[in-house]
């Protein structure tokens, strides 16, 4: 088996909605029985791979075998995809099979061609390394034929194998697969610009965004969020309820705190986040000792503050109001009215154990914290709880651990909402997750001594189904719209040339800022002439898609450039053709010939909105 890869693909080619790469894979060994029901079965409940439909053929089918062979590298596309994603690398657009024929060279072998989706910064190696491994495991499964034995095998070359040199090459936190799923399905475009970061949006409607956080975010800001003094501090002087703490650096310092803040206490760490290094509910100086020893094995600045009673809330701050509002439990199992704490944490930890790895949660023991917060609240490991009753197995929610949500958002109190979003504006973030801890949401803040206990940038976006279902709602003010500027290409020679800046000036007249380029001719608004160190219109038309003036574009098409780099946009609104004259853009003194000029103008029908003939 080999894989040859066409490293010259670099844009938008055959409808794909994300850039697109070509692969050619050889295989043999073709079962004469391929139980497609059996391995799509496999691959939906053992890995959670969403089967969807191939779509109409490219190919022509000239038989059954090509047909099979056919089938499983549809089934080879969506499994590539799926890694990807569970890598943290936004492919949602499953690809294409261009031609499955048998190999002229060795007929005991088929050929296949797939176009796959690219990820710019993603090396080739990259998806050559997915869908190579994606093609070995189909093979795999439909050998076997009834892979009920294999989920360990697979999961561990999964985990260790297959996503350790794709995880390598892409920076990726929980809210970025969620937030750019929603983004492809609204037909919002978005590119990688590096480090994790994104482009959505053309142009004038472009914004960038790294997991949940977005350019309007305060760099100072999230400098003050990330420092619990600093930011409860600034939260006092702008009148906004905020924890009451002392900075302490040894046992005997916290032990003087203590005394002045009275119990029960919290200890944490200054600077960390995701609930490292905190102790809640602490009553006394052994207590108090063994939590200074947990928090300063996470930090050497640790706070001793009062606790405030009550339960920490979520509220989701996006675009500077409240998307939503979340109550946040700890680690927990919930009662069936038959078994005890005990049986349930047992099933729970085998249930899980059974899913990938990269899917699991913690593994959560019954040890001395969880005896800790059951106790609390009134159960023991041999309790049987009534048939929806959470036992807790952790004092607080946290990253670390987990837990559960509850959705409270029509329920939070209009003046904690209000303390909610001026927090968000006094740290300058766009998005924000502030923690109000409070005895019950639905009354205000200044009767039940609530407090906002933490303001926090970048908040998880997209991990729990509240959130997911309103991502849609937030990109839609985020983007207004779905982020395109008006985009028409023009094709021919000089000619051209004057229909499109006949284009450019219609969009002027309507007081929209559009720009025209074409290989090597980049003309602004006012009508000057934009250098660039390159003639190349792929280029070109990528640096205005970045250009925050450009309201519109006209691509004028003068060379077939297109058909070695792809498109740079994944859509326009007009395409018009005014001729023929069409050079080879390695030789500008060469025309293409018709069947070269046929193969542009296809590649450029796939993703035209309208087409006028000159």
């Amino acid at each position: 088996m080999q894989s040859t890869i066409t490293t010259h693909q670099q844009g938008y080619r055959y409808g794909l909605r994300q850039p697109g790469n070509i692969l050619t894979f050889f295989t043999r060994s073709i079962s004469n029985n391929v139980d497609l029901e059996t391995i799509d079965d496999w691959l939906a409940t053992k890995l959670e791979v969403t089967i969807e439909p191939r779509p109409g053929y490219v190919y022509k089918v000239n038989d059954a075998e090509a047909e099979k062979v056919g089938a499983l590298m549809w089934r080879v596309l969506l499994l590539g995809r799926y890694l990807q994603q569970i890598a943290g690398i936004p492919v949602f657009d499953p690809g294409l099979i261009l031609d499955v024929r048998k190999d002229d060279k060795d007929p005991s072998q088929w050929q296949s061609r797939i176009v796959v989706p690219m990820l710019d910064g993603i090396p080739f190696k990259g998806i050559d390394h997915t869908y190579s491994s994606a093609l070995k495991l189909i093979m795999l499964l439909q050998k076997q034929g009834h892979p009920s034995g294999a989920p360990i095998t697979i999961y561990n070359v999964i985990q260790k194998k297959i996503l350790p040199p794709l995880r390598s090459m892409i920076t990726a936190g929980i809210s970025t697969i969620p937030i750019l799923r929603t983004a492809y399905r609204c037909r919002i475009p978005f590119r990688h610009i590096g480090s994790g970061i994104y482009q959505l949006g053309w142009g004038s409607k472009s914004r960038l965004m790294d997991r949940s956080s977005v350019d309007s975010d305060s760099v100072i800001g999230v400098k003050l969020t990330t420092n619990k003094i600093l930011a409860a501090s600034l939260l006092r002087a702008a009148g906004l309820p905020a924890p009451e703490h002392i900075p302490v650096n040894s046992r005997e310092q916290a032990v003087l705190a203590a005394d002045k803040l009275g119990w029960p206490l919290v200890v944490k760490p200054a600077d960390k986040e995701r609930g490292e290094g905190v102790t809640v509910s602490i009553t006394n100086k052994e207590k108090l000792s063994a939590a200074y020893k947990n928090a300063a094995s996470f930090s050497k600045q640790i706070l001793v503050e009062r606790e405030v009673p009550g339960i920490c809330y979520r509220l989701l701050i996006a675009n500077s109001k409240m998307l939503y509002a979340i109550r946040r439990g700890p680690r927990s199992v919930e009662g069936d009215g038959k078994h005890t704490v005990s049986e349930l944490v047992d099933s729970a930890n085998r249930r899980n154990k059974a899913k990938p790895s990269w899917l699991q949660e913690k593994h959560c023991p019954l040890d001395k914290q969880a005896l800790e917060a059951m106790s609390l609240a009134g159960f023991s490991p041999d309790s049987v709880p009534d048939k929806g009753v959470r036992v807790p197995l952790r004092k607080i929610e946290s990253t670390a651990w987990g837990g559960y949500i509850e959705d409270v958002g029509e329920h939070v109190h209009p003046d904690n909402r209000e303390i909610a979003e001026r927090a968000a504006r006094l740290f300058e973030l766009c998005n924000a997750g502030v923690d109000i801890i409070s005895s019950d949401i639905t009354q205000p803040w200044h009767d039940n001594g609530a407090i906002i206990n933490e303001v926090n940038y970048a908040p998880y976006f997209g991990g729990n189904d509240i959130a997911r279902s309103l991502i849609p709602v937030y990109l839609e003010k985020l983007m207004n719209g779905d982020g395109r500027i008006p985009v028409e290409i023009v094709v021919g020679s000089d000619k051209a040339v004057e229909e499109g800046r006949s284009r450019q000036e219609s969009f002027i007249r309507r007081n929209v800022d559009c720009y025209l380029t074409s290989h090597n001719l980049t003309v602004t608004p006012s009508g000057e002439h934009l250098t660039f160190p390159f003639e190349s219109l792929f280029n070109r038309a990528t640096a205005l898609l970045k250009n925050k003036s450009a309201e519109a574009l006209v691509l004028v098409v003068q060379t077939d450039e297109f058909l070695k780099t792809g498109l740079p946009i994944d859509h326009f609104d007009r395409l018009i053709h005014i001729d023929n004259d069409i050079i080879n853009w390695n030789d500008s003194n060469r025309k293409i010939n018709s069947n070269v000029r046929q193969e542009l103008l296809k590649l450029l029908q796939f993703f035209a909105q309208k087409i006028n003939k000159s």
